[in-house]
């Protein structure tokens, strides 16, 4: 099946999805994130507006418009953004503009956020023995996956970690939600992709500055080389790839599922 991953990010769903055997293109408009993309799985990713991208030789959409304005874990007082509501309300106009397709939209699960437009997952749902509890909210039309457990927001007796988080880099502080307090230090870059379901960093990642400049429309901008967010901003891996194999198994049930 041909993929289109929206908002690529450094392409740990399009990975994903790829291991499930499915041929992905990746759309990220961000000339930093796109650039680290190209070392991940087939690195098969453009540079492009999501919003505008043609997706009539696709068979399937995966969109991941950005979260860090709607999640929980924005800095607190921080108004939820529009712009990214809006992102989210046209993620979801592609069930009905695309009837043929395949659709999966994944944002944030925010805590006390009702699910009126998906599915709540967490991302220990999808491995028989989890690694980090991990919200996630699935809309579209696609085949329910395969899950060894049903959704908890908490997996209380398990022991989990909490989300790889972006902010990761920080080291422990107060903030309940940072993997890192878990488990009482600062985590390498190489356990936080584990946890994201990343065998290993890609060696030309650990190649780039730690500043440098990328070319964004008719501007140079100065991008901070941070691949903890890179790495934290993710879907796992391994998450994708149960939503890509569900695809791969006829008679599934057909979820319908979009804002009202």
């Amino acid at each position: 099946m041909k993929i289109a991953v929206l908002f690529d990010g450094c392409g740990l769903a399009r990975f994903g999805l790829e291991q499930a055997g499915h041929d992905c293109t990746g759309v990220e408009l961000d000339p930093a994130k796109h650039y680290l993309s190209r070392f991940i799985g087939s690195g098969n990713s453009v540079l492009a507006d999501a919003t505008t991208f043609d997706l009539s030789g696709f068979d399937a959409v995966w969109c991941s418009p950005p979260c860090q304005w709607l999640s929980s874990a924005r800095t607190q007082g921080d108004p939820v953004s529009a712009y990214a509501v809006n992102l989210l309300d046209w993620a979801l106009s592609l069930v009905e503009t695309y009837p043929e397709k395949t659709i999966w939209v994944e944002n944030v699960l925010p805590q006390g956020m009702i699910p009126i437009w998906g599915t709540p997952y967490n991302a220990a749902q999808f491995l028989s023995k989890p690694i980090q509890g991990r919200q996630r909210m699935i809309g579209g039309r696609y085949p329910e996956p395969f899950t060894y457990r049903s959704f908890q927001r908490q997996y209380d007796w398990l022991n989990l970690c909490p989300a790889i988080t972006a902010t990761e880099w920080k080291g422990c502080a107060t903030d309940h939600r940072r993997a890192s307090r878990f488990y009482g230090r600062k985590l390498t870059l190489q356990e936080c992709a584990y946890h994201q379901g990343l065998d290993a960093i890609p060696a030309q990642w650990y190649a780039i500055p730690d500043w440098y400049t990328v070319e964004k429309g008719d501007r140079k901008i100065r991008w901070r080389n941070n691949l903890y967010e890179a790495v934290g901003n993710g879907v796992p891996t391994y998450m994708a790839r149960a939503f890509g194999e569900a695809v791969n198994q006829p008679g599934l049930q057909q979820l319908e599922l979009f804002s009202a």
